[in-house]
């Protein structure tokens, strides 16, 4: 051990050692000889835990959150997400995170920082929903920080609970009725596009005439693009996906003038951006006498309709463009006339009560 008592330094305890043939010379914390030399062994096991994972152990203390974060944007989330994504976990960060725990050393935040970090957005009024997003994104950066050998490991999160989202579906009567609020042209076609392909808004934007294959017995759509914010991109999972026409939508669509590539452009002939189109959705609600709803619940519709025309899930999940059947679990939702089918079935398969009770006399 190396444990010195430095007396042009009033007599304080510090450790002196060599470590790969640089010297280490630092104060100890706490001011006895055991304290010392118990600070030495620590600084030995972090320098050959460093060198193990392939870290300097000489290049100084890790930085702040904040710094790391601007790099963990710069060249892992910019390359690898969507604009909007981007800009959503710009948002989580500077709003939610670094303002809270932005100055700390990467190295030195654990549990005990993120349930400091979740307390304090509870008290801001931030939902639980919107809490594990922001954890979402602090987990992301961290376990990076560990994969680029930053820090050691990635501590433990205790994520918010969140009750079960309850997600809104058309009824057959809301549904006719939205339609014919529309009169033929490209609302009408837009509409009944999206609740009969499922197709999210975004992709239903970047829809070219070329995408359309007429050349099987039954029309399909290639899915192979998404708009964001009124720019051309990759879908929302980055997939390709090629999904059936109906006669309807193949009607609807011929009524379509072309102008240029895409068959759903805006007056001036650009992409179309949900922020702006979601009003004209909400005028034609109001013309229906339905509840305003956004463009995504025609796409719940669609999975609900197909789910009560018993297609295999599978299936469904193939045609929404789902990576997991979790997520497409999450958007079949049972309406009033299957749950009088099921009770229907149960009445069929098992026996009566009454007549057990005759048997059994």
């Amino acid at each position: 051990m190396s444990a010195i008592r430095r007396r042009d330094r009033a007599d304080e305890w510090w450790v002196d050692f060599r470590f790969q043939g640089q010297r280490i010379r630092k104060r100890s914390p706490v001011q006895t000889r055991r304290g010392a030399e118990q600070y030495e062994r620590c600084l030995r096991n972090d320098f050959v835990a460093d060198v193990e994972a392939g870290r300097d152990p000489f290049a100084g203390p890790p930085p702040t959150l904040a710094e790391f974060a601007e790099l963990w944007m710069r060249e892992y989330s910019t390359p690898r997400n969507r604009e909007t994504t981007v800009v959503a976990k710009r948002y989580l960060l500077d709003q939610h995170i670094l303002r809270h725990v932005g100055q700390r050393r990467i190295d030195v935040i654990d549990s005990q920082t993120v349930d400091d970090l979740v307390a304090a957005l509870r008290r801001s009024g931030l939902a639980p929903k919107s809490i594990n997003n922001a954890l979402s994104v602090l987990h992301t950066c961290l376990r990076s920080a560990a994969r680029w050998h930053v820090i050691r490991h990635v501590p433990e999160f205790q994520w918010a609970r969140v009750p079960e989202p309850r997600f809104r579906y058309l009824s057959k009567d809301e549904e006719r009725a939205l339609i014919g609020a529309c009169r033929p042209g490209f609302w009408r076609a837009l509409i009944v596009l999206l609740l009969q392909t499922g197709l999210r808004f975004s992709e239903a934007a970047a829809l070219e005439w070329s995408d359309i294959d007429h050349g099987r017995a039954t029309p399909t759509i290639r899915v192979c693009k998404g708009g964001s914010r009124g720019k051309p991109g990759p879908t929302k999972t980055g997939s390709h996906r090629e999904v059936p026409l109906s006669p309807a939508v193949s009607s609807e669509l011929a009524t379509l003038a072309r102008t240029g590539d895409l068959i759903f452009p805006t007056p001036k002939g650009r992409m179309m951006d949900p922020a702006v189109t979601g009003n004209y959705l909400h005028r034609i609600c109001a013309r229906a006498g339905i509840a305003p709803c956004g463009w995504h619940v025609l796409r719940h519709t669609f999975a609900t309709r197909m789910a009560s025309a018993n297609i295999p899930l599978p299936v469904l999940q193939k045609l929404l463009g789902h990576t997991t059947l979790k997520m497409t679990m999450r958007y079949v939702h049972v309406d009033k006339a299957s749950m009088s089918a099921a009770v229907e079935t149960i009445e069929q398969v098992f026996e009566s009560p009454r007549n057990a009770r005759r048997e059994s006399a």
